[in-house]
């Protein structure tokens, strides 16, 4: 089977950038007018300052990522014959062999629909991460979804019914050939 490059889509980006740029100029006014802002609930204007700085910071973090991604799509996960690769730009180590992967679950949080993959042992993986906030991450995600992985595609350039198809094949055809495999044997 052919390789299958997934990356981040620009489309999206560019919503995250407009979202981003809105909340950006209004931390500013936030920062910059706090008393316009004042309610008979929020009466600090101090408070309202610290939420436009706090709006500010994170949907600047925002801005730099939507335009970073609108220039240049990162590719986000590579399925293939062997396996798939879930970062295949931050970590070497989550490249996951189809024999480690005992199946997909459909998570939906809010409307967001997130693919978990369960794998075999899934404290290995946690162990062999070396990025301390990816590591508590992973056990975040192991914790409270019984497995170090998920895969969303809201940032993806595939749908998700696309990206759990795609998946789900490649899983079955590995799963048939080594069926096969053992039935030859």
């Amino acid at each position: 089977m052919d390789r299958i490059e997934i990356y981040t889509s620009k489309k999206k980006s560019i919503l995250i950038l407009i979202g981003s740029i809105i909340f950006v100029v209004g931390g500013i006014l936030f920062v910059a007018n706090p008393e316009s802002f004042l309610t008979i609930r929020m009466q600090s204007p101090d408070i309202i300052r610290i939420i436009g700085v706090t709006s500010v910071l994170f949907f600047g973090l925002g801005i730099y990522v939507g335009i970073k991604r609108t220039i240049k799509s990162e590719i986000a996960l590579i399925i293939d014959s062997n396996g798939l690769n879930v970062n295949p730009k931050k970590s070497l180590n989550e490249f996951i062999d189809w024999k480690d992967i005992l199946g997909f679950k459909e998570l939906k949080i809010h409307s967001q629909r997130i693919l978990i993959i369960v794998v075999k042992n899934p404290e290995k993986w946690i162990e062999k991460e070396t990025n301390t906030f990816r590591k508590k991450l992973m056990n975040f995600n192991l914790s409270n979804y019984d497995s170090p992985f998920n895969i969303s595609a809201a940032g993806l350039d595939i749908s998700f019914a696309e990206l759990h198809e795609a998946l789900n094949k490649y899983s079955k055809k590995d799963k048939n050939e080594v069926q096969h495999a053992a039935n030859s044997a």
